[in-house]
C-alpha cells in the first residue's frame, strides 16, 4: 500500500528520515519552535532556546549582516559557531541578538562588551543616580595640535553615582596614562591615532562602569581595555579592525552632533 507523500521536517534527525524513506513510512514531523516578538514598545525577535538561536544565527549569516569580528581572521568567511555563541551571549545578557552582536567583541576565547553597550546595560538597570563627565587639562589646549604636543594632564574624569550609595565610582584617564601604557602616538594602535579624545573618554568611563555595576555587565570585560592590553601581533587581527570600525561610526555621529550644535549656536547669535 502506497503511503501519501509527506514532507520530512528538517527537525527530524537524518538517520530517522533516511530510514523512513526506505521503509515508506513517513517520519513523524516535529513542529518547529516559533520565533515571536516580545511584548512592549519595541518588538525585537528574541530566541528562547538553542534551536531558535541557531535559526536566528543562520538568518544573520545568510543575510550577510554579521560583524567582521565574527568572521575567520584574515578572511571574509563567517565563523558560524562563533555567531551562534554571540546570539546565545546576547540572550544571556538580555539584549536582542543583533544588538548583542554589534556590541560584543570576541577576544582570546571570551566576549568583551563595547563601551556604548556597556553603558546601556548599566543605564537600563535604573540604578544610576547621576553621572558626570569632566574634560581635564583643557585650558588653552589645541586639539588640532600634533599628538606629541598634547599636554600630559589632558584627559577625562567620568563619575557614576549608584542609587543608595553616597560616593561615586570615578574613572580618570589622561595622556600621561596612555603614554605609560604605550598607547599614545603609537602607530600600532590605530584608534588612538585617529580618535585620541574618544579613546581617553572610553577608558575613563570603563572604570566606574566595571567597578560600580559589575552585576549589570554580567562579568563582561570592556573591549577597549582588553584591546589595549593585547600585544600588537594580536591587535592587528579581526577584533582590532572591528573595534576601529565601531569607533569610526561613533566618531562620525559625534561630529555630526557637534556640527549641528555649532550651527544652532551661530544661527542664534545672528
Amino acid at each position: 500500500m502506497d503511503h501519501p507523500a509527506t514532507d520530512i521536517a528538517h527537525d527530524v534527525p537524518a538517520s530517522v528520515a533516511e530510514e523512513a524513506e526506505r521503509s515508506g513510512v513517513p517520519a513523524v514531523q516535529q513542529p518547529k519552535a516559533q520565533l515571536v516578538a516580545h511584548e512592549g514598545g519595541v518588538l525585537p525577535i528574541m530566541p528562547r532556546s538553542i534551536e531558535e538561536a541557531a535559526r536566528y544565527a543562520q538568518g544573520l549569516i545568510v543575510g550577510g549582516i554579521v560583524p567582521d569580528a565574527f568572521k575567520e581572521r584574515g578572511s571574509s568567511v563567517v565563523n558560524k559557531e562563533l555567531v551562534m555563541m554571540g546570539v546565545l551571549k546576547a540572550m544571556e545578557i538580555g539584549v536582542p541578538p543583533q544588538t548583542g552582536l554589534a556590541g560584543l567583541l570576541p577576544i582570546n576565547g571570551r566576549f568583551s562588551v563595547w563601551g556604548d553597550l556597556a553603558a546601556a546595560l548599566v543605564q537600563r538597570t535604573g540604578q544610576v543616580e547621576r553621572q558626570t563627565t569632566a574634560e581635564l587639562g583643557a585650558g588653552n589646549f589645541d586639539p588640532d595640535a600634533p599628538l606629541g604636543e598634547w599636554p600630559d594632564a589632558y584627559g577625562f574624569r567620568v563619575c557614576y553615582w549608584r542609587k543608595g550609595q553616597a560616593d561615586p565610582y570615578v574613572g580618570e584617564f589622561t595622556v600621561r596614562d596612555a603614554k605609560r601604557a604605550g598607547l599614545w602616538n603609537n602607530a600600532r594602535r590605530d584608534p588612538w591615532i585617529k580618535y585620541p579624545k574618544r579613546m581617553l573618554f572610553n577608558r575613563a568611563r570603563a572604570w566606574p562602569l566595571r567597578d560600580g555595576f559589575a552585576d549589570a555587565l554580567c562579568g563582561l570585560t570592556i573591549a577597549e581595555e582588553v584591546m589595549d592590553t593585547l600585544p600588537p601581533a594580536v591587535d592587528e587581527r579581526g577584533p582590532s579592525k572591528r573595534l576601529s570600525s565601531l569607533i569610526d561610526e561613533e566618531a562620525e555621529d559625534a561630529a555630526e552632533v557637534e556640527t549641528a550644535e555649532r550651527g544652532e549656536t551661530e544661527g542664534g547669535a545672528e
